[in-house]
């Protein structure tokens, strides 16, 4: 199946280098919409225009979001669902680990690495980077990124949206509100309103956002 890239950094590059061992996808380009790259070449292949061409398509082909920000990948993709042709597979790397009666929705990207314990729910579009550790029976909701090396402890809940910097650590039984972001290296020991900014150890409140 033809694959297109929406996104032309970093997590588009990690998608271009390994779409093939991820499943059986020929990558055809990129598409962004900083017009800077366009009729460039990233990663080995062209960037081929900004996402509205594919609103355009007429014939079915895959798409992966490889956007890391949950706001922007938002954007995007309300934007593609207007196009009934357009699939949007997760891309699962080998190496990861999935336990018993894990459940994955669509347009996911899981890392290298990455080890998701028994029962736990993976809403859509959700990235999850390299050695990422998730509890058992917890719920990741659609949109949300987990940069590298967090780690959650069971029955966390990370809201729609939210951001986890790298090497963060969030208790069982805690909860990141919708749109949060948590600040690399910080330790959540308590639940994390929506629309904040907590950073540290433990993770306090520093800022809240629209």
């Amino acid at each position: 199946m033809d694959l297109y890239i929406v996104g032309a950094g970093n997590v588009g590059g990690y998608i271009a280098y390994h779409a093939a061992q991820m499943g059986n996808h020929t990558v055809r380009g990129f598409l962004d919409d900083d017009i800077s790259k366009h009729h460039q070449t990233c990663f080995g292949y062209p960037v081929l225009g900004n996402t509205d061409m594919l609103l355009q398509a007429k014939e079915g082909f895959d798409v992966i979001i490889a956007i890391a920000s949950p706001m922007d990948k938002k954007k995007v993709v309300t934007q593609l669902k207007r196009n009934p042709h357009i699939h949007f597979p997760s891309l699962i790397h080998p190496s990861a680990w999935l336990g018993g009666k894990v459940s994955l929705q669509e347009g996911c990207i899981i890392y290298p690495g990455v080890c998701i314990n028994y029962e736990t729910i993976i809403g859509s579009f959700v990235l999850i980077n390299m050695n990422v550790a998730i509890g058992h029976n917890s719920t990741i909701n659609d949109f949300a990124t987990l940069s590298p090396g967090v780690n959650c402890g069971g029955f966390t809940i990370v809201e729609e949206t939210a951001f986890i910097g790298i090497g963060a650590t969030i208790k069982n039984n805690i909860t990141i509100g919708k749109g949060s972001k948590i600040g690399a290296g910080s330790t959540v020991i308590q639940d994390i309103p929506p629309l904040v900014t907590a950073v540290g150890n433990p993770a306090k409140v520093t800022a809240a956002h629209s």
